[in-house]
C-alpha cells in the first residue's frame, strides 16, 4: 500500500514505508491507508466516467486533456469540488484531480509531462495525516511527529495543514473561525 501512496506523493524511501507502517501500528492495523487508497480509486474512476472515459484503457494524456477541457467548459468546479486530494498514476505519470492544479495547468497551457500536481500532493498529505489524527486509537502528537519524520508535513506547508485540520474540526474555513 505504501508504494501506491509514495508514488502519488513523490516521497522518498525507506522512511516513508517504515513511517506509514508505524502510523498503521498506532491504529491497531486498522487499514487507514487502504481505505484512503480505495477512496482515491473510487473518486478518480467516478470522475473519469463523468468525463466519458473508460477507466480500463484511458491513457494519462487523455485524462489530463479531459480534465483541462472540463475546466474550459466551466464544469471543473462542480466536477472536482470534493476531490482535492485525489491523484492518479497512469503510465508512470501522476495526474492531479485537484481543481487548483487543473486550473493552473489549463490556464498556463502546460504540456502533459510538465503539469502541476503540487496542490493535489499537499492535499493528499493532509488527508492522510488527518485520517490518522482522527482515528480513535491514535495520539495526535505522535501522529504529527511520525508524519513530519517521513516528509508528510514539511515546514513550508504548516499553514496549509493547520488550516485544513482546523476546517475539518470546526466545519468552517479558518478565516470564518477567526471572527
Amino acid at each position: 500500500m505504501s508504494r501506491f501512496l509514495q508514488s502519488l506523493l513523490g516521497v522518498q524511501e525507506p522512511l516513508f514505508s517504515a513511517g506509514l507502517a508505524r502510523l498503521e501500528k498506532t491504529t491497531g492495523h486498522s487499514g487507514v491507508d487502504t481505505r484512503l487508497i480505495a477512496d482515491i480509486t473510487e473518486k478518480s474512476h467516478n470522475i473519469m466516467r463523468q468525463l466519458g472515459l473508460d477507466t480500463r484503457d484511458t491513457t494519462g494524456h487523455e485524462l489530463y486533456l479531459a480534465l483541462n477541457e472540463a475546466v474550459k467548459r466551466g464544469d471543473g468546479e462542480l466536477l472536482l469540488i470534493d476531490v482535492d486530494y485525489v491523484l492518479m498514476s497512469i503510465d508512470d505519470t501522476v495526474i492531479s484531480f485537484n481543481l487548483i492544479d487543473v486550473v493552473e495547468n489549463m490556464h498556463h497551457n502546460l504540456p502533459y509531462k510538465r503539469q502541476i500536481i503540487s496542490h493535489g500532493q499537499r492535499s493528499l498529505s493532509g488527508e492522510l495525516v488527518g485520517r490518522y489524527i482522527n482515528h480513535t486509537r491514535t495520539d495526535e502528537s505522535t501522529t504529527l511527529d511520525i508524519a513530519s519524520l517521513i516528509g508528510l508535513l514539511p515546514e513550508s506547508d504548516k499553514w496549509y495543514t493547520d488550516g485544513k485540520y482546523q476546517q475539518k474540526q470546526t466545519g468552517k474555513h479558518p478565516k470564518e473561525t477567526a471572527e
